[in-house]
């Protein structure tokens, strides 16, 4: 697959989205979140530009639009990843577009428009971050100043005992990426559906990051999510030692 397409694919999403950025109209979906003009009409653009390439892949999007989610290529899409954020006039959401192979993610772009921001990773070479390699964080793992992602609603679900800062932006590929890099220490992501996390997934791995379930402790299996079901258990992602040391300081409450 040529990664250089998907981020043109990206590139157009992005000029999308930045049209009615700052003006944005949004609606809730049933499920209480946010949905804009500008989600439907990027799913719609990549359904489009994906049949076109790839006729034989399947297609799984937050907005619906599904083909062939039994193929043994799937495309996984977000098109706006952080709608909350996005409709709040705040900078940190994106375009996230992941392709999983047999249920393996292997390929992801993640674009951040307002800041022209990119992490990426193909099927052979390194996670980048603005076409430099990234990695996760090793070192500093428990330093006061290092910081973890967290949900939104932290305060009501869960117990944490973590001794670092914790920050909630508003973005689970976000979340994922930001960890890839190196700049946060891990992330506790929720339990997203597969569009929130396929690319940031196939990033974090090439990065040297895993992800685990909260509760068992298992790794992520992303096949229990093909058909859109989300994450059986809140995931926590990191450098494995990151996640070890972040599973001892999360729990669920009670």
């Amino acid at each position: 697959m040529d990664l250089e397409q998907v981020r043109a694919w990206a590139r157009e999403a992005g000029a999308i989205a930045l049209r009615s950025y700052q003006s944005v109209e949004a609606r809730r979906k049933p499920d209480r979140s946010y949905v804009t003009a500008a989600d439907e009409a990027i799913e719609h653009l990549l359904h489009m530009r994906i049949r076109a390439a790839y006729p034989d892949h399947g297609i799984l999007g937050e907005e619906g639009v599904n083909h062939h989610t039994d193929a043994e290529w799937l495309w996984a899409i977000d098109p706006i990843d952080g709608t909350g954020m996005f409709v709040s006039g705040l900078p940190i959401w994106g375009i996230s577009i992941g392709l999983l192979h047999q249920g393996r993610p292997v390929l992801g772009c993640f674009y951040m428009p307002v800041l022209d921001e990119w992490y990426e990773v193909d099927q052979q070479g390194p996670a980048l971050f603005n076409g430099q390699p990234i990695e996760v964080l090793r070192d500093g793992l428990l330093d006061s100043e290092s910081w973890i992602c967290v949900p939104s609603n932290i305060h009501r679900r869960y117990e944490v005992r973590y001794p670092g800062k914790v920050r909630s932006l508003g973005s689970m590929a976000a979340y994922v990426c930001y960890v890839a890099r190196g700049i946060a220490v891990g992330a506790l992501v929720g339990r997203p559906k597969l569009w929130d996390i396929a690319a940031g997934l196939a990033i974090l791995e090439r990065a040297g990051g895993e992800a685990r379930l909260l509760q068992s402790h298992a790794l992520l299996d992303p096949r229990q999510m093909l058909q859109g079901t989300p994450a059986p258990e809140p995931l926590v992602v990191g450098a494995p030692e990151a996640v070890q040391m972040l599973l001892e300081h999360i729990t669920l409450r009670r």
